[in-house]
């Protein structure tokens, strides 16, 4: 599968998820058994760890379909989620690797506040609010979910220059994705 293809199937997924006319299809016991024996992922979501945006529903796909890497703030900041991406795109031959915001994200707007407050957060909240940091900076938090994407993809299209890495924001109220350019 080519990666425009790929992207294809995945905008046609959220199209009938956004729709309510979702099919459910390859979430039954023959594609996990068939899965069990090795994964086929056609494409790599990274994704917010927000409860409410799950991929593999968000774009209607079944079990294998989606190699799904979630991280607070859908960032790639450290070895472990790079080396997840790698692996996808690497191993298994992702040839899309999609980076999937989402309206009103927590972390984004953790880092808005921090910004406004001119405090760091406590802990390890601070890790997820550094490499959102430089997408925030005289923005409003719906312009900086979309920057943050926007980085994301920058750096990830730079680490991974054979693959297409598109960027894409999900809207909680309405279900849909749109692509962020």
């Amino acid at each position: 599968m080519t990666a425009d293809e790929a992207l294809a199937r995945l905008i046609e997924g959220n199209q009938r998820y956004a729709a309510g006319r979702v099919e459910g299809a390859g979430r039954d016991e023959g594609r996990r058994r068939q899965q069990a024996e090795g994964q086929t992922p056609f494409a790599v979501i990274l994704g917010c760890a927000d409860s409410r945006v799950a991929p593999e529903l968000v774009f209607d796909q079944g079990i294998g379909d989606l190699f799904v890497v979630r991280v607070a703030g859908n960032t790639a900041a450290d070895d472990v989620t790079l080396g997840s991406l790698e692996f996808a795109v690497s191993v298994l031959h992702c040839p899309l690797l999609v980076v999937l915001g989402h309206e009103n994200c927590g972390a984004v707007k953790a880092t808005v506040d921090a910004v406004v407050k001119g405090e760091r957060p406590a802990g390890h909240l601070a890790a997820l609010v550094d490499p959102i940091l430089p997408a925030v900076h005289g923005r409003d938090l719906d312009a900086a979910v979309k920057e943050n994407v926007r980085r994301q993809v920058a750096k990830l299209a730079e680490t991974f220059a054979a693959t297409t890495v598109v960027g894409a924001e999900y809207g909680l109220h309405d279900g849909r994705v749109e692509l962020v350019s």
